[in-house]
């Protein structure tokens, strides 16, 4: 990749060959996403298989996000306090044990198992991930670090790319059981990676830890700082609607459209191709000035939710498959942009416990659309509910420009 970004001339090819903490944090990323995602597959069509149940399908995906809402505040604190690399690692090695207990559910009673093992990875889960985003701007400096999040995004676009279309293939072709022992395999060479890298300690590593003080203190500093409420809720507002999407891709592709595992790998396939999209052509366009990365977040909520409506109507596959592709670049715009933003205006003393909020809030907001779309499938047409979930994205995206357009932002960073 070479797409080049107006604020800096830096490529894609260039950041990860002279960047080489960055590189090894890439590929750890790279193998772990692929995991997750022949995982997510495999546990979308083994829920649905054994139940052929909307509401199960949403108990799934909450089970999946809402564990990580309570422990995103923990894991800030411990991001800022302890090793980062090691907290990495052993979040890693502990998802590897628990990824392989679904190999143990195979009939309609042993679901709950995979309530269990879902909610267990969910709150392993912000462990690694709060502590790699809060790590990155220590790896990454000026304009390295627009093409950093723009990578980083990407690469989670093509990992569910490449893993959606291969993990649903696998998933037909040598059972779900694959799919699962891959991804328990993915966790420990993502560990092996992650203990290569040379990572700087957190500002406030081997300060005492008191969680409930550290977290208040961060409730108060988000209260305080203007512009870190400005893109503080962007994921969140997304989310809103965003977790309506992810049942909704399982049961078009598995029902409406009647293509199985494979129906399922091609609308998240699709979601990935419009991650890619979105976020190569963010780097062509966008820079780092903090009011430009407002509107952007706009824009992308406003594309998300307007083909989202369009993909309700969608009379075959394909023609789905497009519309969540557009969708899709719509929320990448709005996922890169928030987490720049936040990157850019955080005081690092406070970073791992902003990036923990942002996580929970964005989990919260997931998990609620989640369950309100399961418990609407079971009453309403999909395509009504996935009508109702395009709306939602236009209304949420509205109200929160209308409450942060007047918070002052500084014209350069």
């Amino acid at each position: 990749m070479t797409t080049r970004s107006n604020a800096a001339s830096l490529s894609y090819t260039q950041l990860l060959r002279n960047n080489r903490p960055y590189r090894k944090l890439w590929l750890s990323q790279v193998v772990s996403n692929a995991g997750d995602w022949f995982n997510t597959i495999a546990v979308l069509g083994l829920t649905l298989e054994l139940t052929q149940s909307g509401l199960a399908l949403s108990i799934a995906m909450l089970c999946q996000m809402l564990p990580a809402f309570f422990v995103a505040p923990i894991a800030g604190v411990i991001a800022e306090r302890y090793d980062r690399k090691r907290v990495m690692i052993v979040a890693n090695l502990l998802r590897s044990g628990i990824a392989l207990g679904f190999l143990l559910v195979d009939t309609p009673d042993e679901v709950w198992l995979i309530y269990l093992f879902m909610a267990c990875l969910s709150a392993l889960g912000p462990f690694f991930d709060v502590t790699r985003t809060a790590a990155l701007p220590s790896i990454v400096r000026g304009p390295e670090l627009l093409a950093a999040n723009a990578l980083s995004s990407a690469t989670w676009g093509i990992m569910l790319t490449i893993g959606s279309a291969i993990g649903g293939l696998v998933a037909d072709q040598f059972g779900r059981s694959t799919a699962f022992e891959l991804n328990a395999l993915s966790f420990i060479v993502s560990a092996l990676i992650v203990a290569r890298i040379a990572l700087p300690k957190a500002s406030g590593a081997g300060q005492p830890v008191r969680f409930f003080s550290d977290f208040l203190e961060g409730l108060r500093y988000i209260r305080m700082d203007q512009p870190t409420r400005v893109y503080l809720p962007g994921k969140a507002v997304w989310g809103l609607a965003g977790g309506a999407a992810v049942m909704l891709y399982a049961v078009f592709g598995g029902q409406i459209y009647r293509a199985g595992d494979t129906g399922i790998a091609i609308l998240y396939t699709a979601r990935g191709l419009g991650t890619i999209i979105g976020t190569l052509g963010m780097k062509l366009f966008s820079s780092s000035r903090l009011p430009q990365l407002r509107w952007g977040i706009l824009i992308g909520l406003i594309g998300y939710g307007f083909w989202f409506i369009i993909f309700s109507f969608a009379p075959s596959l394909w023609l789905a498959a497009i519309c969540i592709m557009l969708s899709t670049c719509g929320s990448m715009v709005t996922w890169v942009f928030s987490s720049l933003g936040l990157q850019l205006v955080v005081k690092e003393d406070f970073r791992g416990r902003v990036f923990a909020a942002d996580t929970g809030l964005f989990t919260l907001a997931f998990a609620l659309s989640t369950l309100s779309t399961g418990l609407l499938l079971d009453t309403i047409d999909p395509r009504v509910v996935a009508f109702i979930a395009g709306v939602v994205g236009l209304i949420s995206a509205g109200v929160w420009f209308y409450f942060v357009r007047r918070i002052p932002l500084p014209a350069d960073t």
